[in-house]
């Protein structure tokens, strides 16, 4: 492998580029890229595109370019220019995204193609064959996103999903094109206003209000709703990536609270958004997302949030070993203690209180069904980010396992991760209180009207049956055809025994929620209700806890 290696970094006159073109290739099926037996079969040479041209190398979704020296002249311009033809050319033909690589074997460029043109996302160059090899298989490994069920260790996900990965540089450069094409759409722009609006109210002048990272919260975000899946079980590569980032296949499983629409999933609402989420899918499914021991997620999130912004922020993330040995002393009645980490982050804390909780009722026998109840009725989770709220809350079903998640009697679950600022939870709790309402600001004083989401005090007493009540009320508004008739609420109160007190109040917030659903601004308000909702639920005296988890001020 190092004589191949060698022969690629030596750009000598006396080479031709088809010596360069079947050392690659060569390359690509010795390498330890874990090629499938078709992957092999189709590294295709002179792969011809049907109108004459033919692409030096085909693998998968990738198009490679080889040239003899690509520092000659303008070589590497014109490269460019062919090469995205020939991107441009098999996207439209299979309707997968491709990427381009560009390479004279010591030097290695990634592009994305975006309006024709492409953008170069990733690049290295081989000077040193021993030295350089290993990061060369990297950063080919992560292009192609050929290996499978790799152990989704803290040194794996950082090296192959990470910042520093070729992988990563992709995925991110790809998603940030299709958000600045598509930032001005409707639906898109609320989303994005109320991330703004909620970080800014959190976070203040630390708050960095920019589109890149938005678009960073959102590859993390969705990369961990694919997870969720994939930690049940579900083959995510052949999922509808709408159902996916909706969470429409948890809820038909009976899960509820892991996945739901946020700020994030505005991908799926453009066709090359749903296929940036299918590829997204096709990467993260490498992992084997079963075998989980530690908070894995908070791994990945520093590995592409950067020390000096997380610094900023005031985020820290406990060690797993720490936040074990915690547990282990805080927690002494695991199967009486109702534990709640108001500051969660990720989930570390509420991931081995959850594993506690599982050893000792494993202990003393208690039915898979009663374990489930008993660790989402006693082991709460809160965070002022949305980010880390989706974390946690994957996080908290990794703790569970696959083999209780998928019991066959485990019954309902709802996943008890919360959205709020629990160091001023009393606070908000009276900012969003009025006559005996739970009261929901739609528009802020920036737009045409105010509009108000209300909610009787009565309805916050059983959280699961909110939570349903909110859920079927922006189904039922995003279902309905814009301008069309509102739809009586009756048979929703009927099913979830809601008393006639509430019904009028209830009645008056849907047709607003229909009214924004006519706008193109719907389903997002359900997530947010039933977020600002649980706070204020944490705060009766009904539903204290014993267990507080530390809070890093």
């Amino acid at each position: 492998m190092q004589d191949l290696i060698k022969r690629l970094m030596d750009r000598q006159k006396v080479r031709t580029e088809a010596d360069v073109q079947a050392d690659i290739r060569q390359f690509l099926l010795t390498a330890p890229l874990s090629l499938s037996e078709g992957d092999i079969e189709n590294i295709v040479l002179e792969s011809p595109l049907g109108d004459r041209r033919r692409i030096d190398i085909e693998l998968g979704s990738a198009v490679i370019e080889v040239k003899r020296d690509l520092r000659s002249g303008k070589t590497k311009d014109e490269a460019i220019n062919q090469l995205a033809g020939y991107v441009e050319t098999r996207t439209n033909q299979t309707g997968r995204r491709y990427v381009g690589i560009l390479s004279d074997g010591a030097e290695w460029l990634c592009f994305n193609l975006s309006a024709g043109k492409l953008h170069q996302v990733s690049d290295i160059t081989i000077r040193n064959a021993e030295d350089d090899l290993p990061r060369l298989l990297a950063w080919v490994e992560g292009v192609l996103a050929t290996a499978q069920n790799i152990s989704p260790t803290a040194n794996e996900i950082a090296a192959r999903l990470g910042a520093g990965s070729s992988s990563h540089a992709l995925d991110r450069a790809t998603l940030l094109i299709l958000y600045n094409e598509n930032k001005n759409l409707p639906s898109i722009k609320m989303k994005r206003g109320l991330w703004t609006r909620l970080l800014t109210s959190t976070l203040g002048t630390q708050f960095d209000d920019t589109d890149e990272l938005f678009v960073e919260h959102t590859l993390l975000v969705n990369s961990a709703e694919i997870i969720a899946h994939a930690v049940i079980g579900i083959d995510v590569k052949q999922i509808d990536p709408a159902r996916l980032l909706a969470g429409e296949t948890f809820i038909d499983s009976g899960i509820y609270g892991v996945v739901e629409q946020d700020f994030f999933d505005w991908v799926i609402e453009l066709n090359r958004g749903q296929e940036f989420a299918r590829s997204l899918a096709r990467r993260l499914a490498r992992f084997d997302w079963g075998s989980v021991n530690q908070d894995v997620l908070k791994v990945l999130y520093e590995s592409i949030i950067g020390t000096e912004t997380r610094k900023r922020l005031g985020e820290y993330y406990t060690p797993d070993w720490l936040a074990e040995a915690v547990v282990e002393e805080a927690v002494q009645q695991p199967l009486q203690e109702r534990v709640l980490d108001p500051a969660c982050g990720s989930g570390t804390f509420l991931f081995h209180a959850i594993k506690k909780y599982i050893s000792t009722a494993v202990r003393h026998d208690v039915p898979v069904p009663q374990i489930i109840q008993g660790i989402t009725k006693s082991i709460f989770g809160m965070d002022l980010h949305p980010v880390a709220v989706t974390f946690a809350r994957v996080t908290y079903i990794l703790a569970i396992g696959r083999d209780f998640l998928t019991h066959p009697e485990r019954g309902t679950i709802h996943i008890p991760v919360y959205l709020g600022d629990s160091v001023q939870w009393e606070e908000q709790a009276t900012d969003l209180w009025s006559a005996d309402n739970l009261v929901v600001q739609v528009e802020d004083n920036r737009e045409l009207f105010t509009a108000e989401l209300r909610f009787p005090e009565i309805l916050l007493s059983n959280a699961y049956v909110f939570d349903q009540l909110v859920q079927s009320m922006a189904d039922m508004a995003s279902n309905r055809q814009p301008g069309s008739k509102v739809p009586s609420m009756s048979p929703v109160f009927r099913r979830l025994g809601i008393q006639q007190a509430s019904h009028q109040t209830v009645e008056h917030t849907f047709r607003i929620m229909c009214s924004l659903h006519d706008q193109g601004r719907d389903h997002i308000w359900g997530y947010y209700v039933r977020n600002l909702a649980r706070p204020m639920w944490l705060t009766r005296l009904a539903n204290r806890v014993d267990v507080l988890g530390p809070v890093v001020a």
